[in-house]
């Protein structure tokens, strides 16, 4: 069984952590940003931030709270929310979200959903259903927040969003939203039959057994919830800590709890739930801080800062420089270096570039365009130029994916060719020739090449000590992916890591000299991808 993701679930109104039933009621619980750390650390797979008013009012206030949460926390994050435009989504990226949720704009105009896959690539775009039940077997999407009725069908619609370019799927049941009562899973059945590519189910879980429910009998690809852990989280922060809650219901709820929308209610941590999940065969993966994948030899001990296992970085002199070329999840990278005790710089141009200690290619989207964003920015030849003096160079994800000679995404186009290869489509088939789903989005684990996939030593052994990039990361450790394509090196001895994601055998990590790629997002890894990234800034020479 593959690993379900859990997603906790932030709706936002104004700068205010809201929680309602049937998405209408909204109350105010707190701050989003202090319930997006503790997720975090309590090993949540990603964070789901929706305005809640945005296509009300016709605008995203999601972005300043984005960045907040971005500088501090190291999962993936998709928003939601009033999203109208490619502009619209490349502010959020640039804030630090990972994917965007759109739901009204697509419906009005299916073309952003297109339009932004060919940008920013499929991977990044989620298109958000929220579902209302219209009779036997019947479903219906609406817009607004679940306020405008559509007249379309939700089997219809999700099959239309895919063909134009979805590459994933967040559907909201507006029946069960809010009232723990469990999730509908003859809707979630009916979706996940429909499309080839992941689907979060959300609205409705209560209690542990309905996440247990939904994902063995619908085999849904992520679970998101929101109340479930929220109140939960509300006993672990405090409520005198809420500072924008309605302290005096959520006292009433933490001395009493016998609030009459919590009746059905069984709040639970995160952590807790996912080992529930595995006790009843469910697989998932513990990401709690304690639990991190980096060696002990290289974490030390808090009880100040978080009671968990976590690294200790120092301020160090290196200048990294971060290449802005148009296309590049900047924040979220430049807050994982800062966090690890680098010097940032953003180099927009060949002075910037050449004054750096070392250099740092990250983005998202299609191959094509992303090496457009370097022609147009007049950067391949300081690229290149800052290769040849031997100083060493990162690629994140499509940075990685741009070192290679060629990409096949969306036509044939030339990359930097500084590691001779292709970048082809991954294949479609998987265990057993069963079709997976692509993108392949979530959590797979690293292992050495050429090694079957089976981590062949125990969790406290380190294979990588002769790779400075994976110094001290067990291997096994698990770290996030987001992306459709894959790299193939003419030199397969080039390959120092790769995970499996059905019949691929994934180049994760790839090093040529002073060169050094990874597939996946070290900024969204959690702890292991925060050391990768000291790794890089401290010891990679």
């Amino acid at each position: 069984m593959k690993p379900v993701r859990i997603i906790p679930r932030l709706d936002v109104k104004g700068a205010n952590l809201v929680k309602g039933v049937h998405m209408e009621g909204l109350r105010v619980i707190g701050r989003p940003e202090r319930f997006a750390s503790s997720y975090y650390q309590d090993g949540a797979d990603e964070l789901l931030y929706i305005d809640a008013v945005a296509s009300l009012y016709g605008r995203n206030n999601l972005e300043e709270i984005v960045k907040r949460t971005a500088e501090d926390v190291f999962i993936p994050i998709t928003v939601g929310g009033g999203i109208r435009s490619i502009g619209d989504i490349r502010r959020l990226l640039n804030a630090g979200a990972d994917k965007v949720a759109i739901n009204t704009a697509a419906i009005r105009n299916p073309e952003i959903i297109t339009e932004g896959a060919k940008v920013f690539g499929s991977q990044c775009i989620v298109v958000s259903i929220q579902a209302m039940r219209v009779g036997k077997g019947k479903y219906e999407p609406y817009t607004d927040n679940g306020r405008e009725p559509t007249g379309m069908r939700v089997a219809e619609w999700v099959r239309q969003a895919v063909d134009l370019g979805a590459g994933e799927i967040l559907i909201t049941s507006i029946d069960q939203e809010g009232t723990g009562n469990g999730f509908d899973l003859e809707l979630f059945s009916e979706v996940i039959e429909s499309v080839p590519v992941p689907v979060i189910a959300c609205g409705g879980a209560g209690k542990a057994k309905h996440f247990e429910e939904v994902i063995k009998d619908c085999n849904v690809d992520a679970v998101s919830a929101s109340s479930i852990f929220h109140y939960n989280a509300i006993l672990k922060i405090g409520v005198e800590k809420c500072e924008e809650g309605n302290i005096e219901y959520l006292k009433k709820f933490v001395e009493v709890n016998d609030s009459s929308i919590l009746k059905k209610l069984e709040p639970i941590s995160v952590s807790d739930l996912k080992s529930y999940l595995r006790n009843v065969g469910v697989k998932s993966i513990d990401l709690s801080l304690a639990k991190s994948g980096v060696n002990n030899e290289f974490t030390v001990k808090s009880g100040k800062v978080r009671s968990k296992t976590i690294q200790k970085f120092v301020k160090v002199s290196t200048c990294v420089a971060l290449v802005d070329y148009g296309r590049s999840n900047l924040f979220s990278v430049e807050a994982a270096l800062k966090k690890v005790g680098a010097n940032v710089i953003i180099a927009r141009n060949h002075k910037e570039i050449m004054s750096a200690d070392k250099l740092v290619i990250a983005g998202v989207g299609a191959f094509g365009d992303g090496m457009k964003g370097m022609k147009d920015n007049d950067l391949i030849n300081p690229i290149k130029e800052f290769v040849a003096t031997g100083k060493p160079v990162l690629g994140i994800c499509l940075g990685m994916q741009l070192f290679m000679s060629e990409g096949e995404e969306f036509g044939i186009y030339e990359g930097l060719d500084l590691i001779k290869g292709r970048v082809v489509r991954l294949k479609e088939a998987g265990v057993n020739t069963k079709k997976i789903k692509i993108p392949h989005v979530g959590w797979s684990y690293l292992f050495p090449p050429n090694n079957n996939g089976t981590p062949q030593t125990s969790e406290h052994s380190d294979i990588w000590q002769k790779e400075a990039i994976l110094r001290g990361i067990l291997e096994g450790s698990y770290v996030y992916f987001i992306h459709s394509n894959v790299v193939l090196p003419d030199d397969k001895d080039l390959i120092i890591a790769e995970a499996v994601y059905g019949n691929n055998n994934i180049c994760t990590v790839i090093r040529k000299g002073n060169i050094v790629g990874c597939q996946f997002h070290p900024e969204r890894s959690g702890e292991v991808g925060l050391k990768i990234y000291s790794n890089f800034v401290s010891n990679f020479q």
